[in-house]
């Protein structure tokens, strides 16, 4: 584990050859239409999403996410009738807040998203998955018992072009890893 000024630099794209964009060129812009997207959340329907994951996966390196609520039975019991909704709209908000503006962030199914990280080696992976941690929580959401905190656990798996693996298949059992362990709530391989 590196300092903090480490772990700046390789967010800001310097330090590490395979991080730094200024010396590449820029991934093409992906075309999203208003019916890619999904009503509720606002994030890319999850048939589409996976679709422009095999098409990113074919051509350049990076990694899938998968953010999920760490304890969904204790929150869905809250009580609250408008919470399923509610919750996927600031979850969503939270998770954009923390990745960059060119990775798509898609909702897969219930309170799972996913989120496509574009060039990102294993080492940004992971600090940006703590940074959606770290959304989630300071996200405020309310119950009918009053204010709630949601924990997440994130499953990650990094990818080469051309590897050829199935990526939700490896990210789920990442994120299945971190479900089993107390201590961690992010898992990238």
């Amino acid at each position: 584990m590196g300092t903090f000024a480490d772990w700046l630099r390789g967010l800001m794209g310097r330090g590490n050859e395979r991080v730094d964009r200024r010396r590449k060129e820029r991934p093409p812009a992906i075309a999203i239409q208003a019916s890619d997207l999904d009503p509720v959340s606002g994030a890319l329907r999850s048939d589409r999403f996976m679709v422009m994951v095999a098409a990113e996966q074919a051509q350049r390196p990076g990694a899938l996410l998968l953010i999920d609520l760490a304890d969904r039975a204790e929150f869905v019991a809250a009580g609250n009738p408008d919470a399923p909704q509610e919750t996927l709209i600031l979850m969503a908000q939270a998770i954009r807040q923390a990745v960059r503006f060119d990775d798509l962030v898609g909702h897969v199914e219930g309170y799972r998203f996913a989120v496509l990280l574009r060039g990102a080696p294993e080492d940004l992976a992971d600090a940006i998955a703590q940074r959606i941690c770290d959304s989630v929580d300071d996200t405020v959401f309310l119950t009918h018992d009053g204010i709630s905190q949601l924990d997440v656990a994130v499953g990650g798996a990094v990818f080469e072009p051309g590897e050829g693996r199935d990526l939700y298949t490896d990210a789920q059992a990442a994120l299945d890893s971190v479900r089993r362990l107390d201590s961690h709530r992010i898992s990238i391989n």
